[in-house]
This record gives structure tokens, C-alpha cells and sequence, in this order.
């Protein structure tokens, strides 16, 4: 009889190379530096499992072999799925709070399976030789204790190993060291550990806890006050609050804080003072979806007033609630949890709703799908909003019976709640019409609008896309009518930001119709910020803003008394750099873009570097995600005495 192969060896193999498809499909690498310390970190899992398949009866060991290799199959899989929707990692947190949400996408999810079939088509077929000559080829007998004495020899010895990589293979600010004992940025951690470490650090931290380390001293700002010159900013103590306070984590944040340099008010400052605003979050909108002649109202919101050539729209996890996480707080997503939802737990006195009540405005929020979706309805109140959705009284205004709902009848039916009242108003919208799937069978607002775009030379998904952004546009045009015959159009500023790119449509649909490329890894979130008035002359402003910017630039406009020392995002109008900040720390400057995963800085403009460029980013970066994740989990802005 031919001897059979000891299933260590098919651990060995099937480990390592579910890490190295996982590499090549997602970093777009098959050998590199990091390679060698995935592998390194992939042995102790090698050994575990080992041991665990062959500490029974052979039949027991069999049926415990094939569940932890269709069960890391699967596991893999789903991460490169999951990627290929929101270029992250997904948590155990989304596992077990987002997952009956997560499958209502079930047919988007199915596309994008379609669309990477070869990756399906790698990994099964080697999958499915070994369901099929396992018994032929493969050993699963209880091992002796001798052996069993070797394997735990072993296990012990490639964990030193992996334990002396964190401390010798690498440097910096995004260290193996770091990413595993200081920082939580999964992505990352895959890249240089390997995705079974990083899910298994994610389960740890999902059940303990888990606060990043701050560094303060190495890259604190010096704060050049100008003589006359007035700051966005309150007068907090922060040394007196160093001095009170015992935590060391606080200390260090009031020292980060008294650190930051405040932006200076500018001639925007004001502009809109005492006047009304609309802040919407569209879904899924984008550049591509404004044409003149199909949404023609879009188009001339976009094309004039403020323009913002260089907007970026970054994508988090949490899609649309990260999305309205960092429109509506300034504030960077931390990734494993929902955000916005965590913001309900704690004091947010520099709230959207918040801040505007307290400078005598009503202030609203509407969103024409169910009221408690992604806990909006404890989220959204705890910034200030008296919000309604499908479910708390929107239901008794409008159809929400749809799927999705109509962003025109949403408009129609909220604008007496604050229209016809005598104080401005500061009302918030979250769209829904242009929610995926992008066909004309399941999507209804895709269907009410086939006819105005059924002859446009496209594929379907776009077509059905183009239906969708129809719906809002809709919305705008009754909006700005309104608006107008009540006399406050010219004294209202619409602010119009989408959630995320619209992610139901693939790369190459949406190349149909872009004027960039949108396999580029920061193209596909260059998009459109809509600021519009129709008092304001059209005004380009080419310098380099994201999602999080947004709010300190309303409040500038607004002359709200805010500290822009406490927000991760800057008044657009002001002095500061644009910065743009994505969800795997990789970066955007005037100067360049930083891919943080492969290390490379791709320089855009002639003008020379400053002297440890790179690095300072990467700290500031680093410390926005640090500062954004601590206020979260510490309550922060109580300890300031904020009201």
C-alpha cells in the first residue's frame, strides 16, 4: 500500500496558500519584503491547527480537517469579497451586528462574486481535490505523544519567531510591532502579518477592548499666533485640565489638542451668517451622475457657486453610516464598530444639530428608509437633529412602501417642517433613491425613471444608475422651487455630499461614463461636494478636500463659535493644508499621494518636498485616527466642559 502524506503537510500548503491569494488578489503582490513575514506568522497557525486535527479518533480528525479548511475557505473568500465592496477588512463587530443588513445586498454581493469568479475558480478547484482524494492521500491517525511533544516544540518555537519579527523586521510608524500591540488598522496588519493574524487580533480586541497609543512628544505643533488675527477656536485650559486629570490617556489627548494649531478666519468667515442651510447626504451619488441633459438640476448646482475641483469621498466599512459619520462630525470612522452609533453613547456638543440650535436655528433630519436603520434613531438626535424616518411619522407623509424610497416625495413632504416658520433653519437630508441594485426589475426608483434613459447607449447597470440619480435630482429641482417661491432661496446654502462612490456598480461600468479612470486607487473616490447658492458667483477651489472638511467649513461660513482644534477635518476656505485621509492611512496632499499598504508616494507637483515630509503625514495621519477612535471610546469632549 502506498504510504499516505501526514495532513501537517496539507496544512502547511493550504494555509500559506490561501495567505498568498489573499496577497495577490488584494495587494496586488505575490513576493515581496512582507511575504516573508506572512509566512512567518502564518506557522503557528500551521501548527495549531495541526494539532487540533490529529488529537482524536481518525474519524473525528477526518471531519475536523475538512471543517477548518472549508471553513478558512470560506473565511478568505469572504474577506476578498468583502474588499472588493469596501476595500477594508470585515469585524467580528460586523459579523455580529451588521450581518442581517449586510445580506439585504445579497445581489450586488452575487455580482461582485461574478466578476472575481477566477478567484472562486483558484481556490475551489485545489478545495475540491482534496474533498475528493483525502483518504487516498492523506493520513488523519491520532498522533503519539512523542509527536505530539515535537509539534507543540515547534508551535513554540515559530511563535518566538513571529515575536522576535515584530521587533526586527520593520520600522516606522505602521511597525508589524505597532500594528499589532498599538495600532488598529486591519488592512495594514494583513499586509504584513497575514490576514488569519489580523482576524484573530480583531477577535481579541472585539472582546477586550482595545484603545491605540498615542504619541505626542515627537510631533507636537508649534502654534504661531498672529498679532489681529482671530481663530476658530474656544478658550479651553488645557494645561489646568493636564494639571486635574490622573488618566493618562486624557492627559495625552488635552496635550494633542493644546498642540494642534486652530484655523485662522478668513473673509468666508460669516458669509452666511443668520441665513438657512440643507445639508444633504446623497446616496451613492457621484460626478458621473450629472449630465446636463439628464440631471440637469444636478449639473447646475455642481457647476456653479462654490466648485470644488479636488473633493474626495473616502470609503470606511460602515459604507453610508461612515459616510454620514464623517459629513456630520468631522470626525475619522474607527474601524470594527459603528461609529455613529458609538456617538450616542457620548456627549457631542459640536453636533450638527447641536451647534445650530444653540444659535437659535431649528434644525431637522429626514431619511425616507426605515427611521432606526443603522440606530439613526439614537445616533442622530444625540447631534442635535429632530429626525424622522419611515417608522417614527415619515410614514404618515409620504410612500414608504418602495424599495428604494422616493428622495422627491421625501422633499415634498418635509418642507413644511421647517419652511414655513419664521427662525432660519439648518435641516439635514439622508437620501435613499439612489441605493443599489442597478437593474429595472428589483430597484423601483431605478423603474418609475426607464423611460427618460432607456435609449442612452450604455449597459444596464448604468442605465438603471442614472435612474436612480433621476430621483434626486427630482428632489433638487422641487427643492430649489420651493425655496424660491418662499422667498429664501437666496438666503439658503445647499450643501449636497455623497455617502461613498456608488460600489453596486463594477470598475468598468462606471468607466463608461467616467472622465477618470476608475481602476486608480484614489480616482474612484475623486468625486463631486455640491455648495450651492444662487447669490454666490461661481468660485473654483482647486485645493485638496475630503468628506470630513465639510463641517468646519459650514461653521466657518455660519460664524458659528466652534473649536477647530477639536475636529480631524479644516475649514476649506482657511490656510491649512488640504489634506485628504483614506481608510487604509493612505493619504492625499498638494504634493503628492501616499499609498500606505506598498509604501510608495507618487509626487504631483513640480515644487520641491519639505524635509521629512512623508513622515510627518504619516504621523498626522496616524494621530487623526488615534484622536477620532479616543474621543469615541473616552467620552472626550465632556471632560472639556463643552455645552
Amino acid at each position: 500500500m502506498k504510504k499516505k502524506i501526514h495532513v501537517f503537510f496539507w496544512w502547511l500548503f493550504w494555509i500559506l496558500f490561501l495567505e498568498i491569494v489573499y496577497r495577490i488578489f488584494i495587494f496586488n503582490t505575490f513576493f515581496d519584503k512582507y511575504t516573508i513575514s506572512v509566512i512567518i506568522f502564518s506557522l503557528p497557525w500551521v501548527f495549531i491547527i495541526w494539532a487540533i486535527t490529529t488529537l482524536l479518533p481518525e474519524k473525528i480528525n477526518k471531519f475536523l480537517t475538512i471543517f477548518f479548511t472549508c471553513a478558512l475557505t470560506i473565511i478568505t473568500l469572504a474577506q476578498i469579497v468583502y474588499y472588493n465592496f469596501y476595500t477594508s477588512i470585515f469585524s467580528f463587530f460586523s459579523l455580529t451586528t451588521g450581518a442581517g443588513q449586510v445580506m439585504e445586498f445579497w445581489q450586488a454581493i452575487l455580482n461582485v462574486m461574478l466578476s472575481i469568479w477566477y478567484v472562486f475558480l483558484i481556490v475551489l478547484i485545489p478545495l475540491i481535490l482534496f474533498l475528493i482524494f483525502k483518504n487516498k492521500l492523506f493520513n488523519f491517525k491520532r498522533l503519539s505523544w512523542k509527536i505530539n511533544l515535537v509539534n507543540l516544540v515547534l508551535f513554540i518555537l515559530s511563535l518566538g519567531g513571529a515575536y522576535l519579527t515584530t521587533y526586527k523586521f520593520d520600522s516606522g510608524i505602521y511597525s508589524i510591532n505597532r500594528l499589532l500591540f498599538s495600532t488598529h488598522a486591519p488592512l495594514l496588519t494583513a499586509n504584513k502579518v497575514g490576514l488569519n493574524t489580523t482576524q484573530a487580533l480583531d477577535l481579541y480586541r472585539y472582546i477586550f477592548g482595545f484603545n491605540e497609543e498615542i504619541f505626542i512628544e515627537e510631533t507636537s505643533e508649534e502654534i504661531l499666533e498672529e498679532p489681529g488675527i482671530e481663530y476658530n477656536a474656544i478658550e479651553i485650559d488645557f494645561d489646568k485640565l493636564i494639571n486635574k486629570t490622573s488618566n493618562k490617556t486624557i492627559k495625552n489627548m488635552h496635550k494633542y489638542f493644546k498642540n494642534v494649531s486652530p484655523t485662522q478666519k478668513n473673509k468666508y468667515t460669516g458669509l452666511f451668517k443668520d441665513k438657512n442651510l440643507i445639508f444633504i447626504t446623497a446616496e451613492a451619488f457621484d460626478t458621473i451622475a450629472l449630465d446636463e441633459k439628464i440631471t440637469p438640476t444636478l449639473y447646475k448646482m455642481a457647476n456653479n457657486s462654490y466648485v470644488f475641483t479636488n473633493y474626495y469621498q473616502p470609503l470606511f466599512p460602515v459604507s453610508t453610516s461612515d459616510g454620514e459619520y464623517m459629513n456630520l462630525t468631522s470626525l475619522i470612522p474607527k474601524e470594527g464598530v459603528w461609529s455613529f452609533y458609538r456617538t450616542s453613547k457620548i456627549s457631542m456638543p459640536l453636533g450638527f444639530g447641536t451647534m445650530f440650535k444653540k444659535a437659535g436655528y431649528t434644525s431637522y433630519g429626514f431619511h425616507n428608509h426605515t427611521y432606526s436603520y443603522y440606530d439613526r434613531d439614537d445616533s442622530h438626535p444625540n447631534i442635535g437633529l429632530t429626525y424622522y424616518g419611515c417608522g417614527n411619522g415619515l410614514e404618515k407623509k409620504m410612500n414608504c412602501s418602495h424599495w428604494p424610497n422616493s428622495d422627491k416625495e421625501m422633499i415634498e413632504s418635509t418642507l413644511s417642517y421647517y419652511l414655513e416658520k419664521d427662525k432660519p433653519f439648518a435641516s439635514y437630508y439622508m437620501t435613499v433613491s439612489g441605493h443599489l441594485n442597478y437593474n429595472f426589475y428589483g430597484n423601483n426608483m431605478a423603474s418609475r425613471n426607464k423611460s427618460k434613459v432607456k435609449n442612452l447607449k450604455y449597459s444596464e447597470a448604468v442605465k438603471a444608475y442614472y435612474a436612480t440619480q433621476i430621483e434626486l435630482d427630482k428632489a433638487m429641482e422641487i427643492l430649489l422651487k420651493e425655496l424660491d417661491e418662499a422667498n429664501k432661496l437666496d438666503d439658503t446654502l445647499i450643501v449636497l455630499a455623497p455617502d461613498h462612490y456608488p460600489y453596486g456598480l463594477t470598475t468598468e461600468e462606471m468607466n463608461e461614463v467616467s472622465k477618470t479612470n476608475r481602476s486608480n486607487k484614489f480616482e474612484n473616490y475623486h468625486t463631486t461636494l455640491i455648495m450651492y447658492n444662487p447669490a454666490i458667483e461661481k468660485t473654483e477651489i482647486d485645493k485638496i478636500v475630503s468628506s470630513i472638511d465639510i463641517l468646519p467649513t459650514i461653521y466657518n461660513l455660519y460664524g458659528l463659535e466652534y473649536d477647530s482644534r477639536l475636529l480631524m477635518g479644516t475649514d476649506i476656505f482657511s490656510e491649512s493644508e488640504g489634506l485628504v485621509i483614506f481608510s487604509d492611512r493612505s493619504w492625499i496632499t498638494k504634493y503628492g499621494k501616499y499609498n500606505s499598504v506598498i509604501k510608495k508616494f507618487t509626487k504631483t507637483t513640480k515644487e520641491e518636498l519639505p524635509e521629512n515630509y512623508i513622515d510627518k503625514i504619516n504621523t498626522k495621519v496616524y494621530q487623526k485616527f488615534s484622536m477620532s477612535s479616543l474621543i469615541l471610546e473616552n467620552n472626550y469632549y465632556s471632560k472639556l466642559g463643552l455645552k
